[in-house]
This record gives C-alpha cells, sequence and structure tokens, in this order.
C-alpha cells in the first residue's frame, strides 16, 4: 500500500519583484516543500502498470506539465527487492522522496527548471541523475548520462485518457556481484564440500536419482574413477568398478551429456591417446546410445610474452529490460546506448600458442541439483577431509588389494599425495544458470562441429521462477571466464568488487599465486586500509615452472610493501610411524593445493575453477561461485581455518584478526621441527619424540626464491 505524508515546510521569504531598466528580474521561488511515499510491500519484478499519475508537491494529478514514469531497477532490469530510497527534487527545492519496495511511478512535474533524481538501493552503487523539464512542457533527452539507463516517450492511456508519457529508467550496479554475469539468485540451498571423498560421495547420491538427463563438464574425466569408495580393501577391481563414473552413467536412465576439455587446440591424436578413455571414447563414436560426449576446444591465441587486453564486457540496459518485462516491447527508446562489446583484438604473433583449456569443473541432475568445484574426475582429485599420508583408498583404480594393504598398515605412504580443494553442491534457482552455461557450450560445440559433436543432440531448458524478496536461502551469482566467441570475464568483475570492498582481511587459498590483473587491486586496496591483511596459502613453484617469475614478483610485492600484513604460506600432511623397532619415522607429505578460494571479510566467497592467475581470470574456460551471505561463508572460513591448524588451535582462529597470528607462529613452529626431523634424517628413537618435535595442522611457510628458468608473459602461465 503506498501512502503519502507531508514534511513541514522550510522557512523561505519571498523577494519582492525589481525592475531594473527594461530586464524583467524573476521572482525567487515559493517555499520549498517535501513529501514522502511510502511503498509498503514487494510487488515482485513485473507488477501491474501503473495507470494513475499519483499528486505530489511537484505536480498535481490534472495539472499542466508532462508526465514522467519512474522505473528503477538493478543491471538486469529487476525491481529491488529490499527497501530504498529514491529522491526526485526541483532545483528550487520541492522534494519527493520514495521509500520501500519501489515499483514504476506515474507523476507530474508542474515546475519548469532542472530536476535531481538520486537512487539508494542496499548493496548497490548510488546513482545520481538530472533532466530538465521546459517552459514548454517537454523533456529533452537528459544530457547528463549515468551508467546504465533508458529514456523514452509513448502515447498510453492514463485514466482514461491518451496521454503521453515520458519514461526515465535507471539500473543500479550491485557493490559485489558482476554486471557483466547473470543476476544474483536468491533462494537456494548451498552445501559446500572441502574434500573429494564427501563431495564425490554426494554427487553419486543425486546421479542415482536422475530421471531425465545428467549434465558433466570436466578438464579431465577417467572413466573407472570411483565415487564412492569402500573401507573393506579385500574388494576385487570388477566389485569396485560399480561405483565408477561410466558405470554409474551407463546404468541411469535418460540422455547423459559429457563437455571434456580438448587439449592444445583442436589435436586429435593428443587428445585420443592421452586424454580419452577408451571406453569414453567408444561412447564418444556410437551415435546411438545415450551417452554423448564432446571435445570443446580453447582456440585462444595466447601471447608467449606480452598480455592480453581486457575490458569490460558491455551489453545492453534496454535488452535486459525487456527480458524481464516482455509487455514493453512496443515502448520507444530515445537514448542511444553506446555499447562495445569487449572482444579478443590483438595482432596474433608467431609466437602465439594455443595453450587455453576448458577449465570449467560441474555437474546438473535433471535440472534440480548441480555441483560446481574445483575437482576434476581424476585420481588426483580424491581425498579424505583428514588428508592422511597413509590413506589406502587414494590411489589409482588399478592399485592392488595387497598394496592397498599395505598402506593401511603404514608401511607406505599413499601413491597420490593428499589433495586439497572445494565443491559446492546446489539446490535453487542457481542450478539453471549452471545448466544454461552448459547449454550454452554444448550448442557452440555442434555449431562448429567440435570434436564428436556430429553423434550428441541439442536439448531445451525450462527455467524456474527468479526467487526475489525475502526468502529463505543463500544468495549467489554464477561468475564465468569464457573465452571467443563469449568473451566474458564476471569472475574477474566480482573478484575485484570484492577487493575493492575489504576491509579487515583477504584470504587466498589456491594452486597458484600469479595474478598481476587483480594484485595491483589488492595493493591498492590495502594501501586505502591500513588494517587490512592478506593471507595466501598455495603450493611450491618450481624453478622450471613458467610461472615462477610472476609468484616470486607477487611476493615481492606484498613482502617489502605490506610485511606485517601479508603471509605466504604452504600445506603438508604429516604421520609419525612406530617401525615396532623402538624408532619413529616422520613422513611429510606436501599437501596438492588444487584450491581456487577466496573469501573477503567473512561476508564474499568466490569458489570454483577459476585459479588466481590471469590466464583463469582473462581466457581460461572457468565457472565460479560468488556467494555473498556473511552467515554462510563465516561458518565456511572457519571450518577452513580449523582444518588448518587442528583441533587444539580450532577456538583461536574463529576470529580472523586472532587467527593471521595464530598462522604465523604455527607456520615458523612447523617449519623449525620439519627441520630437526630432516637433522635426523626423519628418524629417531621413541623415547626422543616429546610434544615439540610433533607437527600440528598443516599449516608451513612458503618461501618463492627470485630467481627462475622461463621468462614469460603474465598471461602465459
Amino acid at each position: 500500500m503506498r501512502s503519502a505524508q507531508s514534511l513541514p515546510n522550510l522557512a523561505f521569504g519571498l523577494a519582492a519583484l525589481v525592475l531594473v531598466g527594461c530586464v524583467d528580474v524573476p521572482t525567487e521561488p515559493d517555499t520549498p516543500t517535501a513529501e514522502t511515499l511510502r511503498f509498503d510491500a514487494f510487488k515482485g519484478d513485473a507488477p501491474a502498470p501503473a495507470t494513475e499519475v499519483v499528486p505530489t508537491v511537484l505536480g498535481d494529478v490534472d495539472g499542466s506539465g508532462p508526465v514522467l514514469e519512474l522505473i528503477v531497477t538493478d543491471v538486469w532490469g529487476r525491481l529491488p527487492d529490499r527497501e530504498s530510497v529514491v529522491t526526485i527534487s526541483h532545483e528550487y527545492g520541492h522534494k519527493v522522496e520514495l521509500t520501500g519496495y519501489l515499483e514504476p511511478l506515474l507523476v507530474r512535474l508542474d515546475r519548469p527548471g532542472r530536476y535531481t533524481l538520486h537512487a539508494q538501493v542496499p548493496d548497490h552503487l548510488p546513482e545520481t541523475m538530472h533532466f530538465e523539464v521546459t517552459a514548454g512542457g517537454e523533456i529533452p533527452v537528459p544530457a547528463d548520462q549515468v551508467t546504465h539507463w533508458a529514456f523514452g516517450k509513448d502515447l498510453r492511456t492514463v485514466e482514461g485518457r491518451d496521454t503521453g508519457i515520458y519514461g526515465l529508467y535507471i539500473g543500479l550496479e550491485h557493490r559485489f556481484y558482476a554486471a557483466s554475469g547473470p543476476p544474483p539468485r536468491r533462494g537456494n540451498s548451498i552445501e559446500l564440500f572441502h574434500d573429494g571423498a564427501t563431495a564425490f560421495g554426494a554427487m553419486a547420491d543425486d546421479l542415482d536419482q536422475a530421471r531425465e538427463r545428467v549434465h558433466l563438464s570436466f578438464w579431465l574425466m577417467k572413466a573407472l574413477f570411483e565415487l564412492r569408495r569402500s573401507d573393506d580393501l579385500s574388494l576385487s577391481a570388477d566389485a569396485r568398478r560399480a561405483n565408477t563414473i561410466i558405470e554409474t552413467l551407463r546404468r541411469l536412465p535418460g540422455v547423459k551429456r559429457v563437455l571434456l576439455n580438448e587439449f592444445w587446440g583442436r589435436s586429435d591424436t593428443i587428445n585420443d591417446v592421452g586424454v580419452l578413455d577408451d571406453e569414453i571414447q567408444k561412447h564418444a563414436e556410437d551415435a546411438g546410445d545415450d551417452i554423448e560426449v564432446v571435445l570443446q576446444a580453447n582456440e585462444t591465441e595466447v601471447p608467449y610474452y606480452d598480455t592480453i587486453p581486457v575490458t569490460d564486457g558491455e551489453w545492453s540496459y534496454v535488452e535486459r529490460l525487456l527480458n524481464v518485462y516482455p509487455e514493453w516491447a512496443d515502448r520507444t527508446f530515445l537514448n542511444e546506448e553506446t555499447i562495445t562489446p569487449s572482444v579478443y583484438d590483438r595482432e596474433l604473433k608467431w609466437t602465439d600458442l594455443q595453450v587455453g583449456s576448458w577449465h570449467q569443473k560441474f555437474v546438473t541432475v535433471d535440472g534440480r541439483v548441480g555441483f560446481l568445484g574445483g575437482m576434476n574426475m581424476n585420481w588426483a582429485d580424491w581425498d579424505r577431509p583428514e588428508h592422511d599420508v597413509h590413506d589406502p583408498l587414494r590411489a589409482p583404480f588399478e592399485l592392488s588389494s595387497a598394496d592397498r594393504r599395505d598402506i593401511a598398515a603404514l608401511k607406505e605412504p599413499a601413491p597420490i599425495n593428499p589433495r586439497k580443494d572445494y565443491m559446492a553442491r546446489i539446490e535453487g534457482p542457481l542450478v539453471d544458470d549452471v545448466e544454461a552455461l552448459f547449454q550454452k557450450r554444448w550448442d557452440l560445440a555442434i555449431m562448429r562441429n567440435h570434436h564428436y559433436a556430429q553423434n550428441v543432440t541439442p536439448f531445451d531448458r525450462d527455467p524456474p521462477l527468479d526467487l526475489r524478496g525475502d526468502v529463505p536461502g543463500v544468495e549467489a551469482q554464477l561468475t564465468v571466464t569464457t573465452p571467443m566467441p563469449f568473451w566474458e570475464h564476471s569472475i574477474l568483475e566480482s573478484m575485484r568488487r570484492a577487493i575493492e570492498s575489504a576491509e579487515d582481511f583477504i584470504y587466498i587459498e589456491d594452486q597458484y599465486f600469479r595474478m598481476p590483473i587483480l594484485n595491483t587491486v589488492i595493493e591498492r586496496r590495502m594501501r586505502e586500509v591500513p588494517d587490512l591483511k592478506l593471507i595466501v596459502i598455495t603450493k611450491p613453484v618450481g624453478y622450471w615452472d613458467p610461472g615462477r617469475k610472476w609468484t616470486a614478483l607477487a611476493n615481492t610485492q606484498f613482502v617489502k610493501k605490506f610485511p606485517d600484513r601479508y603471509l605466504l604460506l604452504t600445506l603438508t600432511a604429516h604421520a609419525l610411524v612406530n617401525d615396532g623397532r623402538g624408532n619413529v619415522e616422520a613422513r611429510f607429505a606436501p599437501v596438492d593445493i588444487h584450491s581456487k578460494m577466496l573469501i573477503v571479510d567473512d561476508r564474499l566467497m568466490s569458489v570454483g575453477s577459476c585459479n588466481k592467475n590471469n590466464r583463469g581470470l582473462i581466457y581460461e574456460g572457468e565457472a565460479n561461485l560468488m556467494i555473498h551471505d556473511p552467515d554462510f561463508v563465516r561458518a565456511q572460513r572457519q571450518r577452513i581455518f580449523g582444518r588448518l591448524v587442528g583441533d587444539r588451535l580450532w577456538d583461536r582462529v574463529v576470529d580472523p584478526d586472532e587467527a593471521f597470528d595464530v598462522f604465523t607462529q604455527l607456520a615458523l613452529r612447523n617449519q623449525q621441527v620439519q627441520m630437526w626431523w630432516d637433522d635426523e634424517d626423519f628418524e629417531v628413537p621413541a623415547n626422543r619424540v616429546t610434544p615439540e618435535r610433533v607437527p600440528e595442522g598443516l599449516i608451513f611457510p612458503l618461501e618463492v626464491p627470485d630467481s627462475w628458468w622461463f621468462d614469460v608473459g603474465p598471461d602465459f602461465s
């Protein structure tokens, strides 16, 4: 319900009319008045069109001035679903304030002159716009343009009369979500898995419920990857085969569509020999079965030394408005949108290489549930949360039962190092955005006849309603990096927005830390906020790694400028093994940090497949979730930190400020413990193993020597 309340008049005296010669000096304005109109309830994204002029201090219903329809939305054309404030003020002080759940509004503007409109929506960037009403009762196309806006004039029936209606539309950008991406979605259920065992176990449970379609996108997928794994080490390979992804897909009803990366551009030999398992290739070649497989190449030409220019992708605000309000298709828009879509536009060189890939990892089941993260279906991607050095199930499919029993008996470490990674399970409107991404890539594969695309079928989706308003669940946005012909960079945009909002801490846990494109943003924000801390957990970088230069430069950048507010760490699992002869052997195993995690201030989290390197942010095919939910993010961050330090210190890392100091002290302690064991050749009599000689948690310092072999550009690695 809309109500009006007049505010007290402001004291404003009237001046006399003064005549000087033949020049008329205008009368000073009458006493300014102010008024508030309140919108009491959210009407949804498509309320009934405004058909009545609302009387305000700016004009009467039957006045002589023009009628303006004011529409304030987000950049996706949706009405604000939180209480907002918009003011329209005349240059002489008359003002109307609109508060609450805004909807389209018709007002008459009887006073000629300059008007100012200011819009504020929670969590959005405010906008201020000026426009004029002429003495003849016209509103010219505003010269003062804001970022996203539209303006038009149409003849419509209002209160039984044909009336010329001016329309002013303003779209506000979100502070944290990428304007270039799809709309953020409310009402989602999101569960974040911190290890492959729980993630793939949950995925197997959902796959068992599939009835119509299953869509899978992976960088790499092994046919005999086991989703579920049994602690019964006597199980034969035949018995374990039922839990593999290939057998799971074969027994499911409906159509199963699989998108896999094709390495090094379109290279049949490399992919047929080194990537595709024979069993997956058989389904790719068979047009008659219900498992359809496509290899999709990323054909971006990557400069060996230069960098690829990237601009924010531009899009049509009017087009987005019409997607929400298709009934407005016959409206006239008078302003011209200047749209320059971001494209891959550079002069190619002979040194350019096709080293990009489609790195996205996600699954959807019947359009009902989705999984998205950084894990492939490869032997190295499965681990349990303990990251046990001697986990007999962290092994390739073909490892024998005897070898598994030897690992369980602590005779030797598991053949694959512990693995740290994340996968999110999603239910709610966000699932359709993930499936829409799959469909876009699938349709491209068919159109461009990608490898095996001649054997696949297209499909249709039935998108769900976009839940708005005060609905339970987690709010999040699907963000992507996609190469041409899409050339989208909403992951980069959303991470930049998150970092620019940081006040307390930035936490990065990632396979890489070599992203000059964002490191400059982090440095600038740390200069702006003197107490802001940066914690980075990543892997050691070998001398022959082409990206070592950029990791070393990043580390030097922050060490020199913020020595007391920056931590560079890595993770190492460990076990102390009693050999039965009175000696204890210390075994240390580097944790394969495959994570792609960013957390800012316990408010924002970006998690998915995108690494913290330029390639992931510019041209690699990637998919992340940007989650804006303080309760969810805080709980996950506390869980992450607790697992890094272990049970004894868990309570001390609940507060992120205290966690910085705990990490610093624990990393140095663990480093000293490991050096002591190294001096002892990692084996000592049991009576020498005191509590001070036992590592704790997983955190260790990471040093990146300032030397490298490859001198490549920032985008190549």
